[in-house]
């Protein structure tokens, strides 16, 4: 009987692999290689508004070592990752009957491989050290390997599940130190004629990754305890953005020792899983598992473990829901010039500037800025009290270079300035039109653009919440 059925699978799996425009190879380039890694970019509690807990608040950035992507084997060129994979891996996609090659290199100075969960492989391509182990077991430093897996139909969705699944790829020469040195990442297989080019299923419109998992920077003393999700605390981890309407599909990931009991609530909405509704699931250390969101609740809401230690230990984040906008924006921020280096550290321009466009079909002769700026990191947000006022007239979808010319206003920026800062965030407060029509601003950044002194930085499609020491100035000053 289980001879029928191994012969009943590798057929389906011919089948799969011989239908033209069904079977695809997926080509990556992976490197192991070391890292600082910072728990708390922000250096805050992000979720209530203060100060990190002392007992980790000096102690945040620590060696890691990560899997990185790149375009190509001259592992020259990183490939973009979206922000919230935080500390994994880059996501490898399959569609079942196709191919996934992986070139990987080891720029670290002890052995590594890379071990997947799930996918058809042969020994030498199995990335586990134990007897007897393959020649993609162990790679040396320096050392490379091409590793060959099949996306098989045992690989896929089973009878029941969702149009794809998440599966575990991590280390395994030594798995448990490894796993905690941050090498790990995720493996998504979409079901046959369900995958868009890319690999992502069609039935989705947005996916998320969270990994729960306790990493151990000191022998198991509470103080080395970093309860993360993808390797954040205190909800640093950025980019949980969707938008009203969505279907969102959530893939949960556990790892780590018998501490990591976990489990995942959202709060402001429901999920399905397993063929329930709940807002929490369970997760065990090597745990996979994958939930789905209908986004129709707009607001930002929090995604946390609900064990009791481990929510006192900061193992939360925020994730948003964006509405539509109610209406236009009747201009929209091109650029900025605000520092220039000259050595260390960075110094402000003499005249700091900002381009805005005129989006409208009137001209604009006067307009009023806000702003606020970012400390360390996208997520932290505070205000700052000075406004930027042009007189001068812009015409219709043409560009003006706005500056802060006086010396009182560039002072209150240079008053709020230091090197902690990551950018500049500014919003219309007042547009007045030829016409005589006037636009003003309803809720705090609404329509805001933000300048960032690293080019590379992702844009944000929504503003954090201000701390709160900003809130009560906000409301003081209303």
């Amino acid at each position: 009987m289980q001879f029928s059925k191994t012969i009943a699978r590798f057929l389906l799996t011919l089948v799969c692999l011989s239908v033209p425009g069904l079977a695809a190879t997926r080509h990556y380039y992976i490197a192991a290689e070391y890292v600082t890694w910072n728990y708390a970019p922000s250096g805050r509690d992000l979720i209530d508004g203060r100060p990190l807990p002392a007992m980790w608040a000096d102690h945040l950035k620590y060696p890691k070592i990560r899997y990185i992507e790149y375009t190509d084997n001259t592992f020259a060129t990183k490939k973009p990752q979206p922000e919230w994979l935080g500390i994994l891996g880059p996501i490898i996609r399959a569609e079942v009957g196709d191919t996934v090659i992986v070139d990987f290199l080891n720029r670290t100075r002890e052995p590594h491989g890379i071990h997947p969960h799930g996918l058809r492989y042969d020994k030498a391509n199995e990335g586990a050290v134990y007897l007897p182990f393959g020649a993609g077991a162990s790679v040396p430093p320096a050392g490379k390997f091409t590793y060959h897996w099949l996306a098989d139909v045992g690989s896929g969705p089973g009878p029941g599940d969702s149009s794809s699944v998440v599966w575990w790829y991590h280390a395994h020469v030594d798995p448990s130190m490894e796993t905690n040195d941050g090498l790990l990442g995720p493996i998504i297989v979409t079901a046959a004629g369900k995958a868009r080019p890319d690999g992502s299923p069609k039935d989705v419109d947005r996916e998320f990754i969270a990994l729960f998992m306790i990493f151990d920077e000191d022998r198991g003393q509470a103080s080395g305890l970093y309860h993360t999700i993808n390797g954040y605390i205190f909800g640093n981890l950025p980019g949980l953005v969707m938008k009203q309407g969505e279907k969102v599909r959530w893939y949960l990931l556990g790892m780590g020792n018998e501490q990591d009991l976990h489990t995942a609530h959202w709060h402001g909405k429901t999920v399905t899983h397993a063929h329930r509704h709940t807002d929490v699931v369970e997760l065990l250390p090597a745990s996979m598992t994958s939930a789905d969101m209908v986004a129709d609740n707009p607001g930002t809401w929090m995604l946390h473990c609900h064990v009791a230690d481990h929510m006192e230990a900061g193992m939360m984040v925020a994730y948003t829901i964006l509405a539509p906008a109610a209406r236009s924006c009747p201009v929209k921020f091109k650029s900025g010039d605000f520092w220039q280096n000259l050595g260390s550290p960075p110094t402000l321009y003499g005249e700091p500037s900002i381009e805005i466009t005129n989006t409208g079909a009137q001209s604009i002769r006067k307009v009023t800025l806000l702003s606020g700026y970012f400390v360390n990191t996208p997520q932290y947000l505070r205000r700052t009290p000075y406004r930027w006022t042009s007189t001068q007239t812009i015409a219709p979808q043409a560009s003006a270079t706005l500056k802060l010319n006086d010396q009182s206003e560039r002072n209150h920026l240079r008053a709020f300035y230091s090197d902690d800062i990551a950018g500049l965030m500014l919003y219309p407060e007042r547009i007045e039109f030829s016409d005589g029509k006037v636009w003003t601003s309803k809720d705090f950044g609404e329509c805001f653009g933000a300048i960032w002194r690293d080019k590379n930085t992702h844009q944000l499609l929504t503003l954090p919440p201000l701390q709160p020491e900003d809130q009560e100035a906000e409301e003081e000053e209303e």
